[in-house]
């Protein structure tokens, strides 16, 4: 009988810790602000519909288009990025884009704006910005303050590897024209076109265009995208529908004639 006792104690014990113990390992419930959108909420205002991004007070901004099969488009500074998009039951929005990852966000309405907090468990949520202006469909280039560069497009790193100390083959998109160009490390490009010799300079600028002044003609700057396995050379166009004028068929190390 003594140890029946003694084993009820024990076992009381060991309850009553072990209570205490996942007490300390519960999440504190976080409380949804006024104004926070369920789930259905946030699909309803987001979903097949474009919007600006922008920080209060700050000049950045971006256009995000919420494509109705969860993909999503994030255009900055006339660059692009995908990913997908969803939204959590608990009603936070959830972004991620191809090479990174964000954690999921509350949206609170506000009039005709939808700021987007982090949800912090003491209640201070953090601000980091509001959606506004939302257009049904992909509206990036007419939402975007720039030209929209197509996916692919290169950065200054990118073209410079492409091209320094090569001899690239091209072909021009309207005449069909086929060159050999040697781009030298030092800036100077030489070029042979329909048998015919010339000679001119090279540079990338810093907005990733890669820049071309042949002979005496005016120097001329374009973007090169990368379309499967493929390079070809762009000139933007302020509506987006950016005009090629060049196809590159071959990169060989050295000068090859």
């Amino acid at each position: 009988m003594r140890f029946l006792k003694i084993g009820c104690i024990l076992a009381v014990l060991i309850v009553s810790f072990s209570t205490k113990l996942f007490a300390k390992d519960e999440k504190p419930v976080i409380v949804m602000p006024d104004g926070a959108l369920n789930a259905e909420q946030i699909e309803g205002q987001f979903k097949g519909k474009s919007a600006v991004a922008k920080v209060a007070d700050k000049e950045r901004a971006e256009v995000y288009y919420f494509a109705d099969d969860g993909r999503v488009i994030e255009a900055r500074n006339g660059w692009q990025k995908t990913g997908k998009w969803y939204v959590r039951d608990d009603g936070r929005l959830c972004i991620d884009l191809v090479g990174e990852h964000r954690d999921c966000r509350m949206i609170i309405k506000d009039g005709d704006q939808y700021h987007q907090y982090a949800a912090k468990r003491d209640g201070n949520h953090k601000y980091e910005q509001t959606y506004s202006g939302f257009l049904q469909g992909n509206q990036l280039q007419k939402m975007a303050e720039e030209p929209i560069l197509p996916l692919g497009t290169l950065r200054d790193k990118e073209i410079i590897q492409l091209f320094a100390g090569n001899t690239v083959e091209s072909v021009t998109a309207s005449q069909g024209r086929v060159s050999l160009s040697y781009y030298a490390l030092d800036g100077t490009v030489e070029q042979i076109r329909d048998g015919a010799r010339r000679n001119g300079t090279w540079r990338v600028s810093k907005n990733d265009r890669m820049c071309l002044q042949m002979e005496n003609l005016q120097e001329r700057c374009r973007i090169i995208v990368r379309e499967g396995d493929e390079y070809k050379k762009y000139i933007v166009k302020k509506n987006g529908k950016h005009q090629h004028s060049v196809s590159y068929r071959k990169f060989v190390p050295g000068k090859q004639f």
